[in-house]
């Protein structure tokens, strides 16, 4: 991961003094002057030297304004300012110094002030000591960095989409989760974790002084040699702060419809509601079910010269050429419901909101569908037919559902067994008695399938990747007609069956029988059936 440079990355080589002379002017900065060098210079008792020297950075005493005066070689270090600025509290006025001179007085320091200087870290490990209270410091120390890069190039590999650190009495334990489960890595030591979560929150652009508040940023990052979007999210916990990474890539490739597995009617009950000028389509699901892939895939479906589309998303995930993507940044009140506000003045054919999470933005949706315009979002509903009920819930009146709904899409994702170690078996399906009459099985008909067995290839986990199960309810007229009256989730469910659409276990069942995943694996997915 190259989230940092050292010490003049990217500054010309040459001279010290020219060098630094150069970087003052690419940077708009004044060079440090001769009689702003202290005579008896005191290091303030939050800076550690090892920091410093990591940094090639040295803070001068505290100017008339309240700011302090900082002597740097390369400006460019934002995070090791970040660092700084946290440490001491306030803000920082910059000057540019070379190299050689920065250097030669913090071991002046040193020399002077032993008790600041407090050592690398020990150990190939990074066991740092337990009353190690710098921190912020050790953040910034090349073994740390140098472990979370191992960490983050071993998710990848690993096809992690999340890397959890999690403090515990002892240490703190890190795992990954790849094909939506969790995987031990290792542990560190408790210091060794404190270090790599301040470390996290540096690159994150996050409060690293702040510990008893949850934060949450993104990190742009460059790993085994391809871009990421990392967010990362920090929990304040009992035994102290751990933190969560989703790991987005930054550039991917855009889905196409087709290629996402819908059985042949669904799609094409998904097509055409994507044909329409106008009207709601709803994509739903829990947290990490693969929502955002089918909007991307919907969304290049409907990318045209002649359209206007415009997103609004949290994080951008996909980044789709000739579609005006906005990110969401609640701090600065761009939030869902004032990006659609402003979308409404900006002459759209289609609108993208990613997600529908407050009755301002339901209706705004919901409004902005009825004016001519082709919305599609997302819900963190169990079904196609609760994400209706759920609109209601918000305060979306029925009349208006049942006049701009035109499709609703319920998904999960499902591990796929490997096909390396998949072990073939002649079973009855433990599936549910309707489902199988639906697929012309019953509870004793014995189906040819397969199991999860178990492989270097998988991890031992009999599963590789995973793959998207769907239930698509096209709104057919009987259906408008329940939607209009507020029917309940279950009525509307039971018309949709009664009108061909094939259910999330229906489709999960035609999973297993072609050897896509197994029965054990769908059946815990959709544990709602």
């Amino acid at each position: 991961m190259m989230a940092t440079g050292g010490p003049l990355t990217g500054a010309p080589a040459g001279d010290p003094l020219a060098t630094a002379r150069q970087l003052a002017l690419s940077y708009g900065l004044a060079m440090v002057d001769d009689s702003e060098w202290p005579a008896d210079l005191r290091l303030p008792p939050e800076i550690s030297l090892r920091f410093l020297r990591g940094a090639t950075m040295l803070p001068l005493g505290q100017l008339p304004s309240g700011a302090e005066l900082v002597v740097l070689a390369d400006p460019s270090d934002q995070p090791a300012l970040d660092a700084l600025r946290a440490a001491l509290g306030r803000p920082l006025e910059l000057r540019v110094g070379s190299v050689p001179a920065i250097v030669s007085r913090i071991e002046a320091l040193a020399r002077s002030n032993p008790s600041f200087s407090l050592g690398a870290l020990a150990g190939s490990d990074l066991a740092l000591s337990d009353d190690d209270d710098d921190v912020q410091d050790s953040a910034l120390d090349a073994p740390v960095i140098a472990l979370l890069d191992r960490l983050l190039e071993t998710a990848v590999e690993a096809r992690a989409t999340d890397v959890h650190f999690e403090p515990g009495a002892t240490g703190m334990a890190i795992r990954h989760r790849v094909d939506g489960m969790l995987r031990p890595v290792t542990n560190v030591a408790a210091a060794t974790g404190r270090a790599l979560v301040a470390r996290l929150k540096i690159l994150a652009g996050l409060n690293i002084a702040e510990r008893r508040q949850a934060q949450d940023g993104h990190i742009r990052a460059t790993i085994a040699g391809n871009s990421y979007d990392l967010r990362c999210a920090t929990l304040p916990l009992v035994d102290g702060e751990g933190a969560a990474l989703r790991i987005l890539a930054g550039r991917q490739t855009l889905p196409r419809l087709a290629t996402l597995g819908l059985q042949p009617s669904a799609e094409a009950h998904f097509r055409r509601a994507l044909a329409q000028s106008h009207g709601l389509i709803l994509v739903t699901g829990p947290t990490g079910s693969g929502k955002t892939t089918t909007m991307a895939a919907a969304t290049g479906e409907l990318n045209d010269p002649r359209r206007k589309i415009i997103s609004i998303e949290d994080p951008v995930e996909y980044h789709i050429a000739g579609v005006s993507q906005v990110q969401v940044n609640p701090a600065i009140g761009l939030t869902f419901s004032a990006g659609l506000r402003a979308f409404m003045r900006a002459d759209p054919d289609v609108m993208l909101v990613g997600e529908v999470r407050d009755a301002e933005t339901a209706n705004i949706t919901v409004q902005a569908s009825l004016t001519g315009h082709l919305v599609l979002t997302t819900l963190h509903t169990n079904s196609a037919a609760g994400a209706v009920v759920r609109l209601s819930e918000m305060g979306v009146q029925p009349y208006l559902l049942a006049a701009t709904l035109r499709c609703s899409v319920g998904q999960r994702l499902v591990r796929q067994l490997c096909r390396n170690c998949r072990q073939p078996v002649t079973e009855p399906l433990p599936f549910p008695a309707e489902v199988l009459a639906r697929a012309g099985l019953s509870a004793t008909t014995p189906v040819a399938s397969f199991r999860a067995g178990g492989c270097d290839q998988c991890g031992n986990t009999g599963y590789f990747g995973r793959s998207a199960i769907f239930e698509v309810m096209p709104i057919t007229e009987s259906l408008r007609a329940l939607v209009a009256q507020g029917a309940t989730t279950g009525a509307l469910h039971a018309q949709a069956l009664a009108d061909g659409m094939m259910p999330l276990l229906g489709d999960g069942l035609a999973r297993v029988v072609a050897g896509v995943t197994s029965a054990e694996e769908v059946l815990r997915v959709v544990q709602d059936g």
